[in-house]
């Protein structure tokens, strides 16, 4: 199973970038970790969450304090416990990822080429019609 970020369509045509199965890992991971430390990991969450409150209480106070460094360094240990959170593109997934973005891409100019060729034929339309108005308002010629 890959673990890569994916595109989907939500509502209303929207592209939404998924990436909850590398977060379903890692809560997995998490759990696991926990189940073999209940103390250590739950300390470590305890300890984040107070190190958040005291960071805010900090930030309150016009600085940034010793709190928010603490609390990023305990992150960045949990995190690398849990398999991190960098993802490791194998190349045929990135040509995968490529020929995506191509095809989009593609897409996206036909679109664009079509609505330039829809606002030109609606000038020409509107220019001609224009034109009859004008043409309708001029006096008779005796």
């Amino acid at each position: 199973m890959s673990y890569l970020p994916t595109l989907r369509r939500a509502h209303k045509g929207a592209i939404v970038l998924d990436g909850s199965a590398a977060a379903h890992e890692q809560i997995r991971t998490l759990a696991d970790l926990y189940r073999e430390d209940p103390e250590g990991v739950g300390d470590m969450l305890i300890q984040i969450a107070d190190l958040k409150d005291q960071a805010e209480r900090e930030r309150d106070l016009d600085g940034l304090g010793h709190a928010e460094h603490v609390r990023d360094d305990i992150v960045t240990e949990l995190l690398n416990e849990i398999g991190g959170a960098e993802i490791y593109l194998d190349p045929r997934d990135s040509h995968h990822a490529l020929m995506q973005a191509r095809s989009l891409a593609h897409q996206a100019r036909r679109i664009a080429d079509a609505a330039q060729q829809r606002a030109d034929e609606l000038a020409v339309l509107t220019a001609v019609a224009r034109g009859a108005r004008e043409e309708r308002r001029r006096p008779p010629v005796c």
